[in-house]
């Protein structure tokens, strides 16, 4: 398997490892495959679980749209 590296927020890798252990999956690609597939309209409660979160701390990660790839 070719395996890559990636740059992700700090919240974001602890978000990765409470959802690892919720999946009881072995890896984050596994994560992130399952969120892939998983057919959900809505991540609604997924961040933050157990977690208070100010509006501020969740819009900190968003881009305007000029900043956008």
């Amino acid at each position: 398997m070719t395996t890559t590296t990636i740059q992700i927020e700090k919240h974001t890798k602890e978000v990765l490892n409470e959802l690892k252990e919720s999946f009881e999956s072995k890896t984050y690609d596994e994560v992130i495959m399952q969120l892939v597939r998983k057919k959900t309209k809505s991540m609604y409660g997924t961040l933050g679980k157990g977690k208070k979160v100010s509006f501020k701390q969740m819009m900190e990660g968003l881009r305007d749209k000029h900043d956008r790839f």
